[in-house]
């Protein structure tokens, strides 16, 4: 699985959750001003991508000018351009948001639209210190051990016919949609757990530390 990490430029992760995240990464790139928290934790991404105008002179400067990818359209924000950097270059099954689910609220709503919008064979999860979420539909498998809390939402639609197996409160044949009814707080009871999705899409959150 060749994976792809893009770090945005809200408030960053740990080091350690980034550097976890890079371990399985075979490109790294950086959302314009994220290159800062990058070269501030000793990484150097392969990539910065933006309109440069947050990132400062002196990452600039430690980059090569062959990596630095200058877009100032101002009708896509600079994670956009940044997956669909990733895309464009083809090859990556999932793409890793790091630094998306914190700071302003809106840009947090626009992280997840993106989820939405780009979500297809390349699998799109916005991840951090505490968890990650991803878009799924069909069957999903639930790979997390046994107490993880995990919540889902329907998006885009309604959500018809969401049975689970394997979680502490079980669905069967449920019509989740937005603003009527969700699955909050529930939690894994054994293993393999899974949702099954008969029309629709639901955003899952899985907690690793509640």
């Amino acid at each position: 699985m060749s994976v792809a990490v893009v770090l945005t430029h809200g408030i960053p992760p740990t080091r350690e959750t980034l550097s976890r995240a890079l371990r399985e990464a075979t490109l790294f790139v950086c959302a314009d001003g994220a290159a800062d928290h990058a070269r501030a934790y000793g990484f150097a991404p392969d990539v910065i991508i933006g309109d440069m105008d947050s990132v400062t002179p002196e990452t600039l400067a430690g980059m090569p000018e062959a990596r630095i990818v200058r877009d100032g359209d101002t009708e896509t924000t600079d994670t956009e351009k940044a997956i669909r950097f990733v895309l464009a270059r083809g090859g990556f099954t999932r793409i890793v948001l790091l630094g998306a689910s914190a700071d302003r609220l809106d840009h947090v709503v626009g992280h997840l639209s993106l989820m939405l919008r780009y979500s297809g064979p390349t699998e799109i999860s916005l991840e951090d210190d505490r968890g990650r979420a991803f878009v799924g539909s069909g069957t999903m498998t639930l790979d997390a051990s046994a107490g993880t809390v995990v919540s889902f939402f329907a998006v885009g639609g309604p959500a018809i016919g969401v049975t689970t197996d394997g979680l502490r409160y079980p669905l069967r044949d449920a019509h989740l949609a937005m603003g009527v009814r969700d699955s909050i707080s529930n939690v894994i009871a054994t293993q393999p757990a899974s949702v099954s999705i008969a029309q629709g899409r639901l955003v899952f959150f899985v907690v690793n530390r509640p």
